[in-house]
């Protein structure tokens, strides 16, 4: 009789003990869920299809990426393509970059001296810009991948996108 009433008295304890830690255990769970959704750094970074997309049009020699920030807890991925324009490339580098990308269903929004700014229906999110390599400023390191390829610099573009 005795090892039965103790039994039922170490459940009486037992039992909303567990329940609260499991409590306690969930709302901690959903305070970090909520933490991390509302104050983690958000990045936006371009659809690796749209990279895809743009290095189909040559030959890429060199590639980078940086993240800087947006505003507030938001950040933005960039990234930096250099693409070889084989040997028959009709007109100037930037023109034939276009045109390249224009056959892939881009267009052009903006056109200025030495670039041109690209969009497309599929990605609305990318914004592309077209340049000179000569007039572009290149990290180092990317510089460094373009110049050990040996290749001409003059049929060479300087693709940025950024989502």
């Amino acid at each position: 009789m005795r090892l039965s009433y103790g039994r039922n008295r170490l459940k009486s304890v037992w039992v909303p003990l567990v329940g609260s830690l499991a409590a306690v255990l969930v709302v901690m769970g959903l305070g970090w869920a909520v933490w991390h959704l509302y104050f983690s750094p958000q990045v936006s970074r371009v659809d690796p299809a749209v990279l895809s997309e743009l290095r189909a049009i040559g030959q890429v020699v060199g590639e980078d990426s940086i993240v800087g920030h947006q505003w507030e807890n938001n950040y933005v991925e960039m990234n930096d393509l250099v693409i070889y324009l084989d040997g028959n490339a009709k007109e100037d580098v930037v023109t034939e970059a276009a045109h390249r990308l224009k056959q892939r269903g881009w267009h052009a929004s903006r056109r200025e001296s030495s670039e041109i700014w690209l969009e497309s229906a599929r990605w609305p999110y990318a914004l592309v810009t077209v340049e000179q390599l000569e007039d572009t400023h290149m990290s180092s390191e990317l510089r460094e991948q373009v110049i050990s390829t040996g290749l001409p610099m003059s049929n060479m573009a300087y693709i940025g996108v950024q989502p």
